[in-house]
């Protein structure tokens, strides 16, 4: 295929590869949450990740693509807070409903646009301030709905939005010097890397089902990322990361079809404020710092 076709802009295609992408995505998190129950973290982790590393390695050995690390420090880095964010992530998909897991998880914009240099280096309009705290105002009430009470589960969701806040923008840093196919492949690597231990004893315990679940949770997490790479190269990037929140939709619908999961009007109302806070969000924020992944 020609590269003219490939990056030619094409609204409606953007739309049915993010619509693929967030697709991905979802039933990635609902095997996630129906593996929880026969496969501790650890193998979950290790399963999807080692997936995912022979798929980019054999993308780049047919592609001629060199996995080179030139920023070894930000890469270190990215891997360590992508990793940490996962595990939270996936831990807190098997203890509360999957929407809210994902919408917690969806606060990564937010805390980039409290972080990010790019931001913090200019003086922060009062429109993204009024959205970040309109955004918490809403983590607020799922989270912490009687206001006194927290829930601890719904914390580890958050926590996983905050550090994978850090992997996105390590992540930008590494686009002057590391190639993308080298940044995912490294933190597919160190991910199998950082599980082995916990999770090689049991793999030959699994039965086939579950093992198929899982080699499923790695071929979801490719396909969203590919679903969300299309997208992005036939759009203006601002407009296609809007779309990326339907996932949150997807996943929820999981829930209530799949898992029979209910969820509370403060969860409602707390989601609702997110994403509308997160769409509008990626409008406002500098160029290049729109994107966001699982991540």
């Amino acid at each position: 295929m020609a590269e003219s076709e490939l990056t030619s802009e094409s609204p409606r295609a953007a739309v049915l590869w993010m619509i693929f992408g967030s697709f991905c995505f979802g039933t990635m998190n609902a095997l996630v949450k129906w593996t929880s129950v026969h496969a501790d973290v650890w193998m979950i982790i290790m399963v999807r990740s080692a997936v995912i590393a022979f798929a980019v390695a054999a993308f780049a050995a047919s592609r001629g693509i060199s996995l080179r690390i030139n920023n070894r420090r930000t890469m270190f880095l990215r891997c360590a807070v992508g990793l940490t964010a996962m595990i939270l992530y996936f831990t807190a998909l098997g203890r509360i409903p999957i929407g809210q897991a994902v919408t917690l998880q969806y606060t990564a914009p937010l805390f980039v646009a409290l972080l990010s240099g790019k931001v913090l280096a200019e003086r922060v309009s009062a429109g993204i301030a009024f959205l970040v705290v309109t955004a918490f105002a809403g983590i607020v009430l799922i989270v912490s709905p009687e206001l006194g009470k927290v829930e601890p589960d719904a914390l580890l969701a958050l926590g996983s939005g905050f550090f994978a806040a850090f992997a996105y923008m390590y992540v930008r840093e590494l686009r002057t010097t590391d190639s993308p196919t080298s940044v995912v492949f490294w933190f597919a690597a160190a991910s199998v890397a950082g599980s082995v231990l916990q999770a090689a004893p049991d793999l030959f315990s699994l039965d086939s089902k579950t093992l198929a679940a899982l080699v499923g949770i790695g071929i979801g997490a490719g396909g969203g990322q590919v679903g969300i790479t299309m997208a992005y190269q036939k759009a203006n990037a601002a407009w296609v990361s809007a779309f990326s929140y339907l996932t949150v939709i997807v996943a929820t619908f999981y829930g209530f079809t799949v898992f029979g999961e209910t969820l509370s009007t403060a969860d409602w109302i707390g989601g609702l404020l997110i994403v509308g806070s997160g769409v509008a969000l990626v409008f406002m924020m500098p160029a290049g710092d729109e994107k966001t992944s699982q991540h």
